[in-house]
């Protein structure tokens, strides 16, 4: 069964499609700054990835020059020279943690960032597709600056579906009707994802954004 989650696919799409410069040739206050700490319950690792961009969000992406450095609680992240990330695995929970970036003209900036955990609550074995389909977690409700979603995955290929909410109070996504057709009869998995986004602390003229991400262990079903 394929494990398709749309949000990575976009992601991957858009890292691989913009070119690379060095961080050393565009002026540092236009520089654009994206943290993730990321705990995948699936696998037990936690990510600290960085990215770097000039002007905005999808502007090129940049590889840091020396002696511009990035690193997570002091550990120093390393650049994946096929996705232009920096990143650095942790076996385990980590829940909380700071970013600190230096630039080439030594200005240094500091951002902190929590994780907000979220887990199934519980789910029939059997999920009919004849109608939408509730998904309740427990944890807290949505707050601000919070958001969650769900991917189905069928035993189809392409037959994977995607939710999201942003609903302040929110405590289960709802998968539509009209999605939930979509699917393939048979077995299949759940997976949801909490994202946390505050402000950024520390940040240039450019901006930048940071998250804070949850995926528990997923969920084995049969859809009929």
């Amino acid at each position: 069964m394929k494990q398709t989650f749309l949000f990575a696919t976009l992601l991957l799409l858009s890292l691989s499609a913009c070119r690379r410069e060095s961080s050393a040739d565009v002026n540092q206050k236009r520089i654009f700054t994206i943290y993730e700490l990321f705990y995948n319950e699936n696998e037990d690792v936690t990510y600290a990835r960085a990215w770097f961009r000039f002007g905005h969000s999808n502007g090129t992406l940049l590889e840091l020059a020396s002696p511009s450095e990035v690193t997570f609680e002091g550990d120093k992240l390393s650049f994946n020279n096929v996705l232009a990330f920096y990143e650095k695995k942790y076996a385990g929970y980590k829940s909380f943690g700071t970013f600190h970036w230096e630039d080439t003209e030594g200005m240094t900036y500091d951002n902190s960032i929590e994780i907000h955990p979220i887990h199934f609550a519980a789910l029939a074995d059997t999920i009919s597709r004849s109608g939408a389909f509730e998904i309740p977690w427990t944890g807290d409700p949505l707050a601000a600056k919070e958001s969650a979603g769900a991917w189905i995955n069928g035993e189809n290929e392409g037959d994977a579906q995607a939710t999201v909410t942003i609903e302040n109070g929110a405590a289960s996504l709802i998968m539509p009707a009209n999605q939930m057709s979509k699917i393939g009869a048979g077995p299949g998995q759940i997976f949801i994802q909490r994202s946390y986004f505050p402000d950024l602390m520390q940040a240039t003229e450019a901006g930048g954004s940071i998250f804070g991400r949850y995926r528990p262990k997923f969920e084995e079903v049969v859809f009929e």
